[in-house]
């Protein structure tokens, strides 16, 4: 199965612990990281990483951090083919995470704030569209339904991953693209915004206590959380790559689990990630 991803990619810069906020004072850290990020970057990396057939459609700018994350996709094996290259910077986000492993982010929209994306159904090969975050540009906020039912309309399987909507319009915007939704993903806090039942697959993500596939609790892994960063997006790219290999859904949870535990050891969305084997060990 080949994959499409739609969504954002946003530079991230994380520095931690930190504990608590001084102004005027220089707050010596332990470490930092900087690299891939947000809903799709952080999916499609996740997807190639582990081996899968992907492919990005998304904006960065045509300056050296869009260069720099269309090299970090291209080395994991993600097809940057139908990733636009637009005058905007690219959007950054510069993130601090607590010693709990909680963080803030800082977020410049940059490209993202005017990217439009159109499914590249010239490009033979898709078998399935994954919509990461419709709330996190604008132009999928108004269009993700449309790209959804396109790809139905082609014969691709679909999926949504919901992300926060930090303009309230939840269920404004996700109905519409539930009748085109094979496969649902939301957090805890976001299937209370947009509550089931659903006419799809439902995968609520619950941070350290694991996931619910369709009801059904299948438990996490424990591990020292450093920084949580991007590990729902790195648990989407994993769950869609073990389906992706004929893996059962319980299982491909399971595996999903293993991936986004991984990635909350180290700091940033995707320094922790293995490739499909080492995970499996």
């Amino acid at each position: 199965m080949r994959i499409l991803v739609v969504g954002n990619l946003v530079r991230d810069a994380l520095v931690g612990p930190v504990d608590r906020l001084d102004w005027e004072t220089t707050f010596w850290v332990d470490s930092s990281a900087a690299g891939m990020g947000w809903n799709g970057g952080t999916t499609s990396f996740t997807l190639g990483r582990l081996g899968s057939s992907v492919g990005l459609l998304s904006a960065c700018g045509a300056d050296a951090l869009g260069l720099q994350l269309r090299a970090l996709l291209e080395a994991a094996g993600v097809d940057c083919s139908a990733l636009q290259a637009l005058p905007e910077p690219t959007a950054t986000t510069v993130g601090l995470f607590h010693p709990d492993g909680r963080r803030q982010l800082f977020h410049a929209p940059g490209v993202g704030a005017v990217a439009k994306f159109y499914l590249p159904l010239g490009t033979p090969g898709y078998d399935h569209l994954h919509v990461a975050n419709p709330f996190a540009l604008p132009f999928l906020r108004r269009r993700a339904p449309a790209l959804l039912q396109a790809a139905k309309s082609a014969k691709m399987t679909t999926s949504l991953d919901l992300g926060w909507d930090h303009l309230g319009e939840w269920r404004s915007v996700v109905e519409p693209c539930l009748p085109f939704v094979d496969l649902l993903f939301a957090n805890g806090v976001e299937a209370e915004f947009v509550p089931g039942p659903y006419p799809c697959r439902a995968v609520i993500k619950r941070g350290a206590d694991g996931c619910l596939v369709d009801g059904v609790l299948v438990p996490g892994f424990p591990v020292l959380a450093v920084d949580t960063t991007g590990a729902g997006d790195c648990f989407c790219g994993a769950f869609l790559a073990a389906r992706a290999r004929g893996l059962f859904p319980q299982t491909a949870a399971r595996f999903a689990n293993a991936v986004a535990a991984l990635s909350v050891t180290r700091p940033g969305a995707t320094t922790g990630l293995l490739d499909w084997m080492a995970t499996e060990a």
